[in-house]
């Protein structure tokens, strides 16, 4: 099997995991990968270096002029790591973030290295998603570095590139994905799914959340659309290029947020990724690959049979 959990991209490469391993994602197949982990539950690849999340190491890592995979450093916390969060600034700071099971948020400014609690406002150390706001205006003052955790009881709210943390104003529920407008400085939309709870809305960059009446009860994974597709931005305000959001049993688009449309043809997601015109589908049969402008399924990517 290819349970997917995590997409990731870096210079256009895609590594996808789950708990039966982690895979290159190709043309054509998923290629496994050696990796330490045990239980594997995401993955991150970042310039010269890939890290893995789970257990036992929590966090490993392996350098392209190395052979072998490291555990990284990790201070005060033992906990396996669920999701990866890399600033979008990184490649300057340097600075990535992990949520845990049982640790709360993880930081590293080392390029991964090190790794160290960082829950100042915290009061639910299970972390299931992370997710950054774009960068500020260069000449936006005070130039904050937003991001969105979300836990097994609420939405929480960094500034401060997970320095510190505030509580949104949201119901309490377990918040499993979260995704941010690309122009989320100028519209506010902020969106957050839960596991039984349906899906939240903010229009205030993500202080506070409203629920979405017609939206599906239970959200697995959400998109905001960078490029946008011709059933999720027809006559869209605000520059905002549209959504996608899974449920168990397919995917939906959206042009706001608000009023959601059943994609038709669709397989349900646990993860998404969007890139260079394509937008992989992680689920429980390996990566679907579709067509951001129609949503049209070009292939489907799985484990080469044995």
């Amino acid at each position: 099997m290819s349970i997917i959990l995590s997409l990731s991209e870096h210079e256009g490469s895609i590594w996808a995991a789950g708990p039966y391993g982690l895979f290159a994602v190709g043309d054509e197949e998923l290629t496994p990968t050696p990796q330490p982990q045990e239980r594997l539950t995401a993955a991150c690849s970042l310039g010269d270096r890939i890290f893995t999340g789970g257990a036992p190491f929590g966090v490993a890592y392996l350098l392209d002029s190395a052979e072998q995979w490291q555990a990284a450093w990790q201070e005060g916390a033992d906990s396996a790591v669920l999701t990866f969060a890399s600033a979008p600034d990184y490649d300057d700071s340097g600075v990535i973030l992990a949520g845990s099971e049982g640790d709360g948020v993880l930081r590293s400014r080392d390029r991964g290295l090190r790794w160290m609690p960082s829950n100042f406002g915290l009061r639910n150390l299970t972390v299931l998603t992370l997710a950054w706001a774009p960068p500020m205006d260069e000449d936006s003052w005070p130039r904050w570095q937003i991001v969105f955790a979300g836990t097994e009881e609420g939405i929480y709210r960094s500034p401060n590139a997970g320095l510190g943390w505030k509580r949104s104003e949201s119901a309490d529920a377990a918040y499993q994905t979260v995704a941010v407008a690309p122009d989320v400085h100028c519209s506010g939309l902020v969106l957050a799914g839960t596991e039984a709870g349906g899906l939240w809305r903010s229009t205030d960059g993500g202080r506070s959340f409203d629920t979405v009446e017609e939206a599906p009860e239970q959200v697995n994974a959400l998109l905001a659309l960078a490029n946008g597709s011709e059933g999720a931005t027809a006559g869209v305000r605000g520059g905002s290029a549209g959504w996608l959001l899974s449920d168990d049993t397919q995917l939906w688009s959206s042009q706001d947020g608000a009023a959601w449309s059943p994609v038709e043809g669709s397989t349900p997601a646990l993860c998404m990724l969007e890139m260079d015109g394509r937008i992989y589908v992680g689920g429980e049969n390996g990566v679907t690959v579709l067509n951001s402008a129609s949503l049209q399924v070009e292939r489907l990517l799985q484990i080469p049979p044995m």
